[in-house]
């Protein structure tokens, strides 16, 4: 029985078992795995999730390996409170899109199939069916609920703390949400500061090796000529083309509730191949912790958005976007322009100060912009 997403199955008895397999070979346990979490009818968790290879429990046993994962579950020994069990697809440390996959096989009790096409998915994260009880008979429904930050934030979304990150690599990189050495690489925007050199976050390009800039003017390599991990600034370099460099602004600085524009690259592959403008305003002269090198804003912000130049009404830089507080309601970051100025004159770069005073629309800053800006994408 071949289940549309949304379709739902009676199981034949409490205890279970299925299958999950990927089109791209052996990738579970290396950049992907799989989690189950015993919920209620409102999605409030009832129990500790279990982890592909990480967690066993009295209620469900793992085997299989790297190119196929079995499993299989006692539904009368779920924890209790708990009448539904999610099964979720997950990157890594929100490493990338689960597109990564190319596409996934479940087979549940070796007779209803569950098929999912995931190369346009731009997710990092997704639920891929559920195991509920009605009306004292165990079912399953095939689903494609995805979520873009991974599984680590969707679990604080529903009340669990969840290490989404590989078992078996531990490092700096993960305090990112991108173990360094996955093959799945990482996407950013770039922005011209001369008619060579660009910046970009750290975290970005952190531990890997090739390093390639694009947009509407073609792909080219680069490579990082200063990195400044503790402030998550980057520069990087580039031959072949001349850039166009953006402004800064000048002595004022941005105070609050000032209307912002932020211009970047987005869910590349997911959310369209151009720039996205969104609008917001500054919300806030500190970071959390009071850190004093970053402003919060409110304009909507997507992952990929790490890079982006944050714009005043004049269309002037004021920060780069940075990070995000994925659980909550536009909780967004930059870097302030100061200490991206800092950070350039340490590194002999001569910047454009603006002296414009008059305000333009976001349509306007960001085709104004558009030349200076390019998305980044390095891998390992």
């Amino acid at each position: 029985m071949l289940l549309a997403k949304g379709a739902n199955a009676v199981l034949a008895a409490a205890n279970i078992a299925w299958t999950l397999e990927a089109d791209q070979p052996n990738a579970f346990g290396s950049v992907a795995a799989v989690a189950l979490i015993p919920v209620d009818g409102k999605r409030s968790p009832k129990g500790e999730v279990a982890l592909f290879h990480a967690e066993q429990s009295a209620w469900m046993e793992w085997s299989g390996g790297p190119g196929k994962i079995e499993c299989r579950l006692k539904l009368a020994d779920l924890p209790k409170g708990s009448d539904r069990l999610l099964i979720i697809v997950y990157a890594y440390s929100a490493a990338g899109p689960v597109s990564y996959l190319r596409g996934l096989r479940l087979l549940v009790d070796g007779s209803i199939e569950h098929r999912l096409d995931l190369n346009e998915n731009g997710e990092s994260a997704i639920i891929i069916g559920e195991v509920y009880l009605r009306s004292d008979q165990w079912k399953f429904r095939a689903l494609a609920e995805g979520s873009a930050y991974g599984l680590a934030a969707f679990g604080r979304r529903i009340g669990l703390i969840i290490d989404d990150a590989n078992p078996e690599r531990s490092g700096p990189g993960q305090d990112r949400q991108r173990p360094t050495d996955s093959p799945i690489g990482a996407t950013g925007t770039g922005f011209a500061v001369s008619d060579t050199a660009l910046l970009t976050c750290a975290h970005v390009i952190e531990g890997m090796n090739e390093i390639f800039i694009s947009s509407f003017n073609g792909r080219f390599k680069v490579e990082p000529i200063m990195v400044d991990t503790r402030n998550d600034v980057a520069l990087l370099k580039v031959s072949g083309i001349s850039l166009s460099p953006v402004q800064f602004a000048g002595i004022t600085a941005a105070s609050l509730g000032d209307p912002v524009v932020a211009v970047g690259y987005p869910m590349s592959g997911f959310a369209g191949g151009g720039t996205h403008v969104t609008q917001g305003g500054v919300s806030a002269l500190f970071g959390l912790g009071n850190d004093s090198s970053l402003l919060q804003f409110t304009a909507a912000i997507q992952p990929g958005s790490s890079g982006s130049p944050l714009f005043d009404t004049t269309g002037s830089v004021i920060g780069m976007v940075t990070s995000s507080v994925t659980d909550a309601q536009n909780m967004n970051f930059a870097l302030k322009a100061a200490l991206l100025c800092s950070f350039l004159d340490a590194c002999h770069l001569s910047l454009s100060k603006s002296v414009e005073i008059s305000s333009l629309s976001a349509a306007d800053i960001a085709r104004r912009v558009q030349p200076s800006l390019w998305k980044i994408e390095a891998r390992k």
